[in-house]
C-alpha cells in the first residue's frame, strides 16, 4: 500500500482498489444513492501514494469506473489539500461543495429557549420530509446539475425517513404539535461525540430563534453522556454558520467535494 495517505481509509474492505503510477485510490458503489437517483454511483473514498502522479490516479479512477458502468463518482478531500482539487479537476471531476464541521465542548449549556422542543413521532413524517426538502437544497447532491431533480427529493425525503427509523439516536422537533422545525443527531458512545446529522427549519419560520432553541436542546441532552458536539453544513449556508457561532461551536475542518458524471449522465441518459 501507498505510504502517504491523502484522505480516507485505504484498504477498507469491500472497496475497489485502483493502481496507476504508484499511487492507489479505493472506489465504492453507493448502494442509498444509486437507489434513490436510479444510476451507478460511487464515492472515491481514500487515495494514497506520491501527490505528483494524482492527476494519473484519478484518470485511472473515472476508466475503471466507466468500464464498471458507474455514472457517476463523489470525491470529499480536506480543503488544505489544493493540489488534489486541482489533480481531480484535470481528470473530470466538477466542484459541487465545501463543506465546513463546526463543534464545541458540551458543558454549561444555556437552558430552555421560548421556543417548546420535543421528539419527534412516527406521524410527524410527512411534515419533516417536507421541511427537509425545502432547506437542504445547498447540498452537493441538489447543486449538480446533471442529478435527477427528482432523485434529489428522493434522497432528502429517505434521509429523513431513516433518521426518524433509527438511524438518528434521537429526532427533536420544534412546536411539537406542529412541527416547524427538527434537528436528527447521531451519538458515539465511544467517541462521546454528540452529532447534528440534519437539521431543518421551515422557511416562513426561520429568524425566530428556533434553530438556536433546537441546538441548546441538543446540547442540555447529550451533555451529561457526550462530551463534543459537531455539526456539518455547506459554506454558502451563511444562516448555519451563524447559527453554530451563536451557539459556541468553532470551525473544526473543512472539506471540498468534487463530482464527475459520465458522458451519458451529463446528456440525460
Amino acid at each position: 500500500m501507498p505510504e502517504q495517505v491523502w484522505w480516507g481509509d485505504p484498504g477498507a474492505e469491500g472497496a475497489t482498489e485502483v493502481r496507476a503510477s504508484g499511487a492507489a485510490g479505493w472506489l465504492r458503489l453507493d448502494a442509498f444513492d444509486s437507489e434513490c437517483f436510479g444510476v451507478p454511483m460511487a464515492k472515491l473514498e481514500a487515495a494514497a501514494g506520491p501527490r505528483l502522479v494524482a492527476p494519473d490516479l484519478f484518470r485511472a479512477c473515472v476508466r475503471e469506473a466507466s468500464e464498471r458502468g458507474w455514472r457517476h463518482l463523489a470525491a470529499r478531500v480536506p480543503s488544505e489539500q489544493a493540489e488534489l482539487v486541482r489533480a481531480l479537476e484535470s481528470a473530470g471531476f466538477y466542484w459541487a461543495d465545501a463543506t465546513v464541521i463546526f463543534g464545541r465542548r458540551l458543558q454549561d449549556t444555556t437552558g430552555p429557549g421560548d421556543v417548546p422542543i420535543g421528539i419527534a413521532l412516527p406521524e410527524d413524517l410527512p411534515i419533516l420530509q417536507a421541511l427537509g426538502r425545502g432547506a437542504f437544497r445547498q447540498s452537493r447532491y441538489f447543486v449538480d446539475p446533471y442529478l435527477d431533480p427528482a432523485g434529489k427529493e428522493r434522497l432528502t425525503d429517505r434521509w429523513v425517513e431513516n433518521a426518524l427509523n433509527g438511524r438518528a439516536d434521537r429526532v427533536f422537533v420544534a412546536e411539537p404539535k406542529q412541527p416547524v422545525g427538527f434537528a436528527a443527531c447521531k451519538l458515539d458512545r465511544r467517541g462521546r461525540v454528540a452529532t447534528i446529522d440534519l437539521i431543518a427549519v421551515s422557511e416562513d419560520s426561520r429568524g425566530r430563534g428556533i434553530g438556536r432553541s433546537l441546538v441548546e436542546a441538543v446540547c442540555r441532552h447529550y451533555e451529561p453522556i457526550a462530551e463534543h458536539l459537531e455539526v456539518g453544513t455547506q459554506l454558502a449556508n451563511t444562516g448555519a454558520v451563524r447559527l453554530y457561532e451563536a451557539a459556541g461551536c468553532r470551525l473544526l475542518r473543512s472539506y471540498m467535494t468534487l463530482h464527475w458524471a459520465s458522458p451519458e449522465l451529463k446528456a440525460g441518459r
